[in-house]
């Protein structure tokens, strides 16, 4: 399901700004977040936005454990997406935190049935619900309820020990 009109987004684990970028050209109601840890990639996507001039989105050079943590962006997003950021577990524990209760994580992966039995142990112990694979290569998984305290992890301890 879409996002409503006005609704907050945010790209984990932009890179080279996909899908963020292009989600923003064709709804320019939302406010996007492109968030990416690496300096360099964030100096190239808020290059991008200027030349585009997209008004509605901003640029976060912060790794998304560190954004899951702050006023602003926990719980502060209607939808989260992500393309080949992180294995589905981990993806869970980055995103869900962002999400308010009703938002949905959508991720580009390469088998979205294996990815979704693969993550329900991240999904539920971050606050989401059964995660589901609406299309091929798509991953879904709704925020449920709000995301414990102790998650997100430390930066870079979810890859390191992903929930299962």
């Amino acid at each position: 399901m879409p996002p409503r009109r006005g609704a907050r987004l945010v790209d984990v684990g932009s890179g080279a700004g996909i899908p963020g970028v292009p989600i923003a050209v064709v709804r320019p109601d939302l406010d996007v977040v492109l968030c990416d840890s690496d300096g360099k990639r964030a100096r190239f996507l808020a290059h991008v936005v200027a030349v585009l001039g997209l008004e509605r989105v901003e640029v976060a050079a912060v790794r998304a454990e560190d954004l899951g943590r702050t006023v602003g962006g926990r719980e502060a997003f209607d939808a989260a997406v992500s393309r080949a950021t992180a294995p589905p577990p981990v993806l869970c524990e980055l995103c869900l935190p962002l999400l308010r209760v009703g938002g949905t994580m959508s991720a580009l992966v390469a088998d979205a049935g294996a990815a979704a039995a693969a993550c329900a142990a991240a999904a539920g112990a971050c606050g989401g619900a059964v995660p589901a694979a609406p299309a091929p290569g798509v991953l879904t998984v709704v925020k449920a309820r709000p995301t414990p305290e102790r998650y997100p992890r430390r930066p870079g301890i979810p890859a390191r020990r992903p929930l299962v």
